[in-house]
């Protein structure tokens, strides 16, 4: 794939991306209290105390560690709040292969499953007002053996897991799932995450959205100046597409506003090495929220040398 094909990809690859809107809201976050966090939390440990008799609605002692707090659970179990961002993951303790399911039952009936136990624990609810969580990926968790000739077991299920996007304003909030619901074959609750960002509904402003092209340039700067070379060797990428979102900067950040982006996930290939890499170009002429690349190492090229950090303009020029 050469760089004007890839710069087609990108600026193409998603109808959205395609054709944006014109402009967005900036919304304000709100940075949620520690006695609001504690709220939520002994909320969700309520609904699971209900569901699935794991002890005293509060659990153990909380124990603030660093950025986040920790509830210790009967049987292993354990919740966690992340100060900065309000998000909360809950473990189960059980053991990878503990519980699996008896037989396959497809997936259309775990996407019931995990429908059903993300409504009983009110996952709706963190989406925030006039905001939602549309269900977007079912993932199987499948297991096999081998007996010492070779011979191979069929496949066992041993979890499926749901995840939702949170939508506001019509547009997905990208990043890390909203919310991961991962269910054992006994019906029990095995982990959850919630990252969904709590926004109060206080437009900060309306912006302009630049054209998807301007933001796949930014994308292509930012690979270029990874990889330290001007040109993006052909035959270097291996898939690219490219979003148009709002944009969660994750669970351990301090966030003040949702502001627009356009988010590639680029997968490079150099011989026997693959590399993954997320890239967020803002989608708006002003800057609101420091953009942050994810994804290890670049792919070792021929001529890397170092690259800048500054961003090139909105433009691509």
């Amino acid at each position: 794939m050469n760089q004007q094909r890839l710069l087609q990809s990108l600026a193409g690859a998603d109808g959205a991306a395609n054709q944006p809107p014109t402009e967005a809201d900036i919304l304000l976050l709100q940075t949620p209290s520690r006695e609001q966090l504690q709220a939520r939390t002994r909320q969700f440990l309520s609904l699971l105390r209900q569901q699935d008799a794991c002890g005293r609605e509060d659990g153990g002692p909380w124990k603030e560690a660093g950025d986040r707090t920790v509830v210790h659970l009967p049987d292993g179990a354990r919740a966690t709040v992340y100060h900065a961002s309000g998000a909360l993951r809950y473990a189960s303790g059980l053991a990878p292969a503990e519980h699996p399911f008896e037989r396959d039952i497809g997936r259309e009936a775990l996407a019931r499953l995990v429908d059903e136990r993300a409504h009983a624990l009110a996952l709706a609810d963190w989406a925030g007002q006039d905001k939602e969580l549309r269900f977007e990926r079912l993932f199987r968790t499948l297991g096999s053996g081998a007996d010492r000739e070779g011979r191979q077991a069929a496949p066992t299920l041993f979890r499926a897991t749901g995840a939702w996007r949170q939508f506001v304003k019509g547009l997905p909030v990208l990043g890390g799932a909203s919310a991961a619901l991962r269910l054992a074959g006994d019906g029990s609750l095995d982990s959850l995450s919630i990252q969904a960002r709590q926004a109060d509904g206080e437009v900060l402003e309306r912006a302009s959205i630049i054209e998807a092209e301007a933001g796949a340039r930014q994308i292509l700067w930012q690979l270029s100046a990874l990889l330290g070379q001007r040109d993006i060797p052909e035959g270097l990428v291996e898939s690219a597409s490219m979003r148009l979102g709002y944009l969660d900067l994750g669970k351990r950040k301090v966030q003040r506003v949702l502001a627009p982006a356009y988010v590639a996930q680029i997968v490079l290939k150099h011989r026997s090495t693959r590399q993954a890499y997320v890239l967020a170009a803002r989608a708006t002429q002003q800057p609101y929220l420091e953009l942050p690349v994810y994804g290890g190492g670049a792919v070792p090229t021929r001529g890397r040398s170092g690259g800048g950090h500054c961003a090139p303009p909105a433009d691509g020029q």
